[in-house]
């Protein structure tokens, strides 16, 4: 729960600068440590100490002068925990460290798995995931070839105890009972395993215990995106007219090199803003710092003449509708992904899939109470299902982050339809790739560099020479 309270919180600075593996490193070898290892690691050591120490008495007991031999063995027992223990624990840092380059590799290949097909370049990956598996491995083999060493260790302390166990059998043989003798040579059989067990559980348990250390120093040293002064709460009906305005912006991922630069825009409530420009022109980071997601180093956005920079991050969100370029889907029934918070009834949730023409699909299977795996749906009907939401979540405010740019155009048209429809007094922004999308727009804002090139309608920029004019021809 601290992990992904502590990943929910963090800043998008965190996820451009944190390999992918390493986080889910946090989720699946540390919690691994934590929920399997830890448990039974404590009762092991529990039980191994009670162990090798009735193994210790019965010993001294049955052979009085080889108490004066346990002295030497602790004194060993006391050197492989200065050595053992910390070696292995670092073993175990880096087979955790070992193991986030594949992570982030398969994890990667998933995404791209149509593209790595298409482009034939299976064999090429397979190589580089079995290089990453073969590295992946060397840490654990290093461990299991030290845990190798101390049970020959222990085997040999062991050995020369019996040697002296012997000699004390031979020289005193008239004053040791047979019985007591075989007594200690049935437990000195088994000393060096119970020795070895008991090393390895306690170094076990440290390794755990490492694991906890390490949680807690990931949510104390990772920042969080919540800032002191940010606790405004939003009023359910908030924003009622849907203005938006941007004076003299300034984001970006981390304050000190901005994305966007002095950013002045201003909209006016029902209107519908497209927003275009080359790659890398920063429309994506408009929408991403409209929703907070972005560090403002400078200037302030206002929605509805409230400065959104004093408002709760997350209170804020729920209070904008957006529309995203790629369909996401938890797990749960259809019910749950549309209306998460269950805020309406299974007549309203259906009338919302009627409108986007999907409820067809579902009423075929189990309609509502269908599970929501994304393959149940093509990817256009994924873009649907996230304007069914929309459509299910009314805001004044709605964004729509090149939600259109990779469906078919029967679907766009569709999609495009059921925007102007549903939203038809609300104000728009859009990120737009396909420029036609947006040519009936209200006005349209041309980026370059983070910077505001021109804002004005799209009869008038169509008109003269403009960058938006020659961005519609070049496509």
């Amino acid at each position: 729960m601290i992990i992904l309270r502590t990943v929910m919180t963090a800043p998008l600075s965190f996820f451009a600068s944190t390999d992918t593996g390493t986080t889910l490193n946090r989720f699946s070898q540390d919690m691994n440590l934590v929920d399997i290892e830890m448990p039974p690691g404590v009762l092991e050591v529990g039980a191994q100490i009670v162990i090798v120490t009735v193994q210790a008495v019965l010993m001294c007991l049955s052979a009085r002068y080889l108490a004066v031999c346990m002295p030497f063995v602790l004194f060993i027992m006391y050197v492989l925990q200065k050595f053992y223990p910390r070696t292995s624990r670092q073993l175990r840092l880096l087979d955790l460290e070992a193991k986030a380059p594949l992570y982030s590799h398969f994890v990667e290949t998933l995404d791209g798995l149509v593209t790595i097909r298409v482009c034939g370049w299976s064999r090429a990956f397979e190589q580089l995931n079995a290089g990453l598996l073969e590295a992946s491995q060397k840490p654990i083999y290093l461990l299991y070839c030290l845990q190798r060493w101390l049970a020959l260790v222990l085997d040999l302390t062991v050995a020369g105890l019996m040697v002296v166990l012997m000699i004390l059998f031979v020289k005193l043989r008239g004053t040791i009972d047979p019985g007591f003798a075989g007594i200690a040579l049935v437990n000195m059989s088994g000393f060096s395993t119970s020795l070895t067990l008991l090393i390895k559980a306690w170094t076990m348990l440290e390794t755990s215990m490492g694991a906890i250390s390490r949680i807690r120093a990931f949510a104390a040293q990772t920042p969080s995106e919540n800032r002191s002064g940010e606790d405004q709460m939003l009023p359910l009906a908030w924003p009622q007219h849907g203005s938006i305005e941007f004076t003299g912006l300034s984001a970006g991922y981390i304050p000190e090199v901005p994305v966007l630069k002095d950013l002045t825009l201003r909209v006016l409530p029902g209107q519908k803003i497209g927003i275009c420009g080359p790659s890398g022109s920063g429309k994506s980071s408009i929408i991403a710092t409209l929703f907070r997601m972005l560090e403002i180093s400078s200037g302030k956005i206002s929605i509805d003449g409230l400065d959104i920079s004093h408002v709760d991050r997350d209170n804020l969100r729920m209070h904008i509708n957006a529309i995203p370029q790629d369909a996401f889907f938890f797990k749960g029934n259809i019910r749950e992904n549309l209306d998460p918070f269950a805020r309406f009834h299974d007549g309203e949730r259906k009338r919302a899939l009627q409108k986007v023409q999907l409820w067809s699909v579902l009423e075929a299977r189990e309609g509502l109470d269908t599970p929501a795996d994304a393959d149940i749906f093509s990817h256009g009907q994924r873009q649907l299902f996230c304007l069914a939401r929309a459509i299910l979540h009314p805001s004044k405010v709605v964004v729509l982050d090149e939600c259109t740019s990779s469906v078919d155009l029967v679907t766009e048209e569709l999609m495009q339809r059921i925007i102007r429809e549903e939203f038809e007094h609300c104000t728009i922004i859009a990120v737009a790739h396909r420029l036609d999308t947006i040519m009936d727009f209200d006005m349209i804002a041309t980026l370059r560099a983070g910077r505001l090139v021109e804002f004005d309608t799209p009869v008038a920029l169509m008109a003269r020479n403009s960058a938006f004019k020659k961005l519609y021809k070049s496509r």
